[in-house]
């Protein structure tokens, strides 16, 4: 008998076990019947409500126990048509139908067959389309962009001009169609170093996704406050989404941030921070018009807390700024080519007056008619010594130290042409370009006279050219 008994206990053992895995593999269906509670009864009510509603196991509408799926969370989609259930890292989906006897009936839309790879992914609807963001899965985050294909029951990939990663702090604007990223947040446990939790929280660029252009484009990089509060936070913060941004738990404070004007804000009031660090995660909790309702499972009542931004102050910072993560490296450059340009600068100095010095020899040695004589040098020296006191020349002082000032007019402006053009073109040939050594200019006084004048940049140059000399 006891043997028996033995063998009778082991065969319900078994039987139990085959009854446990197969309840464990059990599908979802394609169609429930929910009862109606006061909290679906007024998301069903709300009729202009629009919003990601995440669901306590008590108030799941899609009865997953004994499923595999029992352990994943449910999240209410709602706009002013729709109405949807997603189970989370599954991208199951499911669509309000309506009443039927006082039941509301959700039927599945989705053929997925792939799972676990978008846990924590944003889901939003636009223009009447079902799209998710991101996620984490198969030991890493990902920053794709999916829509779901009616027509296949599917989601479909969205090609896009980058990956930008992060999973939580993601804000999608209804009104302009844009995905809002204030900092990348990046997982890959498939990294030597890494593990499944470590998060590389060192890519602070901001990015924003335009629905229009299916384009990502980086607006700047996240402030330095906000890196120290939210590294300071890590892993603990809660983060709820509203219509104008997020509002953020961060040890025990509220904060606010407004995309789409790029403010932040914290709350001034410490009641209103305990209202919040009760309710953790917000579950059962939207937002309408102005206030939030919050679900008491217990009592079957929400409980309204008015969400009034005087209740924050705006912080001097910005969320995202300029992005100066660049910065060292165009300092860098800059530097480098300020002493790339001095070393070509002192290079060409010094090849050019070595230039000079080989052609003022070889005009020595060629002819003495080659180089500056005496009346050009003389005539040089007279021009320099005007110029530096920024004076100019008459054509009297030029006839004086030519020695023709007793000669007839015509002869006087001929040799004074003569030796100006012979100085001119010596100078050219030395220096080799094409700057004119002595210039003139109309008098102010009496316009039918020259002023003869050196420039001041050439100064120099002839200086160390007559001392040569």
């Amino acid at each position: 008998m006891n043997y028996v008994k033995t063998l009778l206990s082991v065969l319900c053992c078994l039987f139990l076990g085959l009854l446990n895995g197969k309840a464990q593999t059990f599908a979802l269906d394609s169609v429930y019947y929910v009862k109606m509670d006061p909290f679906l009864n007024k998301i069903i009510e709300l009729q202009d409500l629009e919003a990601n509603i995440m669901l306590s196991k008590y108030e799941h509408i899609i009865p997953t126990n004994g499923t595999l799926f029992s352990p994943n969370g449910q999240e209410l989609i709602k706009n002013k048509k729709k109405l949807y259930v997603t189970i989370q890292q599954t991208g199951f989906l499911f669509e309000y139908m309506g009443l039927k006897d006082s039941l509301a009936i959700f039927r599945r839309i989705d053929a997925t067959v792939n799972i676990n790879y978008n846990i924590g992914c944003l889901t939003f609807i636009h223009n009447d389309k079902l799209f998710s963001y991101g996620g984490y899965g198969f030991w890493k985050s990902n920053g794709h962009i999916r829509k779901y294909n009616y027509l296949d029951r599917q989601w479909d990939i969205i090609p896009t001009n980058k990956e930008i990663f992060n999973i939580g702090y993601n804000w999608f604007s209804k009104k302009e169609g844009k995905l809002y990223i204030p900092f990348q947040r990046i997982t890959n446990a498939g990294l030597i170093g890494n593990t499944s939790s470590l998060i590389d929280f060192n890519n602070y660029q901001s990015y924003i996704f335009d629905m229009r252009t299916l384009q990502w484009e980086k607006v700047g990089a996240l402030s330095k406050q906000l890196i120290e509060l939210i590294n300071k936070s890590g892993m603990s913060a809660t983060i709820y989404t509203f219509e104008h941004g997020q509002f953020l738990m961060l040890n025990d404070e509220a904060w606010f941030l407004n995309y789409q004007e790029n403010k932040v804000y914290h709350s001034v009031k410490a009641d209103f921070n305990q209202l919040f660090v009760r309710r953790a995660g917000l579950l059962d909790a939207f937002f309408y018009k102005g206030k939030i309702y919050s679900y008491n499972i217990g009592l079957n009542t929400f409980t309204i807390l008015p969400f009034d931004m005087s209740n924050f102050e705006l912080m001097d910072y910005p969320i995202w700024g300029r992005d100066t993560s660049y910065d060292i490296y165009i300092a860098g450059g800059i530097g480098m080519l300020i002493i790339i340009i001095g070393i070509i600068w002192f290079l060409t100095s010094r090849a050019k007056r070595k230039f000079e010095q080989a052609q003022l020899k070889l005009l020595k040695t060629k002819s003495v008619n080659q180089a500056f004589v005496g009346t050009e040098v003389a005539l040089i020296t007279l021009l320099t010594d005007a110029a530096e006191q920024n004076n100019k020349v008459d054509i009297f002082q030029i006839n004086h130290v030519l020695g023709i000032k007793d000669k007839n007019i015509g002869l006087q402006k001929k040799v004074r042409s003569d030796i100006i053009n012979m100085i001119n073109e010596k100078y050219q040939f030395i220096t080799q370009a094409d700057t004119q050594l002595i210039s003139s200019i109309r008098k102010e006084d009496d316009k039918r006279f020259f002023e003869y004048f050196i420039a001041n940049n050439e100064i120099k140059t002839i200086k160390r050219l007559i001392e040569k000399n």
